[in-house]
C-alpha cells in the first residue's frame, strides 16, 4: 500500500485540508481508468474541476477496491501569528497537516511506509525539505518521494478527496451535498479526519 497525499486550500483561504490516501498502485490506477471511461475525463482528474455528480462516483469507485484515507484539516490554525510572514506560514501549515494525516497510516509493527507527495505547492528547495522530514518521520525503511499529480493516479485521487473537505469546511450551496458523500465513508472508517490547532503548527 502506498500513502498519497495532496492538498486543498491554503492560509490565503482560510482553511487548508490534507488527504493521505492508502492503497495499492494498481488499485489507484484501476480506479482512475474507469473514471476516465465513464465520464470522458481525459486529462488530470481534479477536484476543483468535477461536478457534484462525478465526486460521488469518484467515491463510488474507490469502494470497489481496499482503501484508507487520513484527512487533517487547519481551519483556525492558518491565521498566523503577529508578524509571521504568510507564506512561511502556509509551509508550516502543510507540514503540520502532513504529519497529522500520514501518521495515523503508517503500517504498525515496523513494516515500511511508502509516501508519495504532490511536488507542485511549493519550490523544489522547500519540497526537498518537507521530503526528508517525512523520510525522517516515517522511519529508516521508509521511502517518501515527490511526484507530479498529472502523472499519478493516486495523487489525482487525494486531490479529489482534499478539495472534497475543503469544501466540506466552507458555507455553500454544495456544502451539504459533499458532506453527505463523505459521511459514509467516515461512518465506515474509510475515512479518518482530525483539525489541528495552532500549537500543532511550528512557525519560527
Amino acid at each position: 500500500m502506498t500513502i498519497y497525499c495532496d492538498e486543498s486550500g491554503g492560509v490565503g483561504r482560510g482553511v487548508m485540508t490534507l488527504a493521505a490516501l492508502s492503497l495499492k498502485t494498481d488499485d489507484a490506477a484501476s480506479v482512475l481508468h474507469a473514471i476516465r471511461r465513464a465520464t470522458g475525463i481525459s486529462g488530470e482528474l481534479k477536484g476543483s474541476r468535477i461536478d457534484l455528480e462525478t465526486r460521488a462516483f469518484v467515491f463510488d469507485q474507490l469502494d470497489a477496491v481496499r482503501w484508507d484515507c487520513c484527512v487533517s484539516i487547519a481551519i483556525s490554525a492558518t491565521t498566523p501569528d503577529q508578524g509571521v510572514d504568510r507564506g512561511e506560514h502556509d509551509v508550516n501549515v502543510y507540514s503540520a497537516l502532513l504529519e497529522a494525516a500520514i501518521l495515523p497510516l503508517v503500517p504498525p509493527g515496523g513494516q515500511c511506509a511508502e509516501v508519495v507527495i504532490d511536488d507542485g505547492r511549493y519550490s523544489d528547495q522547500v519540497l526537498g525539505h518537507i521530503r526528508r522530514d517525512i523520510a525522517e518521520m516515517i522511519g529508516p525503511c521508509g521511502l517518501a518521494s515527490l511526484a507530479d499529480s498529472h502523472r499519478s493516479p493516486g495523487l489525482q485521487l487525494a486531490d479529489v478527496i482534499a478539495n472534497s473537505f475543503f469544501n466540506r469546511a466552507l458555507p455553500s450551496d454544495r456544502q451539504s451535498v459533499i458532506a453527505a458523500i463523505v459521511q459514509p465513508r467516515m461512518d465506515a472508517g474509510r475515512i479518518r479526519m482530525q483539525v489541528i490547532g495552532a500549537d500543532e503548527v511550528e512557525d519560527a
